[in-house]
């Protein structure tokens, strides 16, 4: 009798080949965001009240840099409406020097983002935690 033989693991693969490893993950849920750390995002504000503001998360839950979040939070840096420049400034040095660490190249169109990413985005693009609907 003929050894059955599961095709899963090879379905898998080839999935994996053709999307690229971005498509591993998850997208990251609001909640999941939300119960993130201040140290994920590249910039935490207060307003006049004391809220945080928490703009463009790119660190998971670990604390590991996560790709395709960063190259996200990259793309969405000019739509964020800051409270103080400066806080856009620091922000933008923050995530460029992460840049700066995995290769220039890691963000660039049609590249898929690189491995032990989450997916790409919050699915929400412009809308940062504690932040305003766009």
């Amino acid at each position: 009798m003929p050894k059955r033989v599961s095709i899963q693991p090879l379905i898998i693969a080839v999935a994996l080949l053709v999307t690229g490893p971005a498509a591993e993950g998850a997208k990251w849920s609001q909640k999941y965001i939300r119960r993130l750390p201040d140290s994920a995002f590249a910039s935490v504000e207060l307003t006049s009240q004391g809220k945080k503001l928490r703009h463009l998360p790119h660190h998971d839950a670990q604390g590991n840099l996560d790709i395709p979040h960063l190259c996200n939070a990259l793309a969405r840096l000019p739509q964020v409406k800051w409270r103080d420049p400066a806080s856009a400034e620091a922000a933008r040095r923050h995530l460029e020097e992460h840049l700066a660490q995995i290769g220039r190249t890691a963000c660039r169109p049609g590249r898929k983002a690189g491995a032990g990413g989450n997916g790409g985005g919050s699915g929400q693009p412009g809308r940062e935690e504690g932040g305003e609907r766009p």
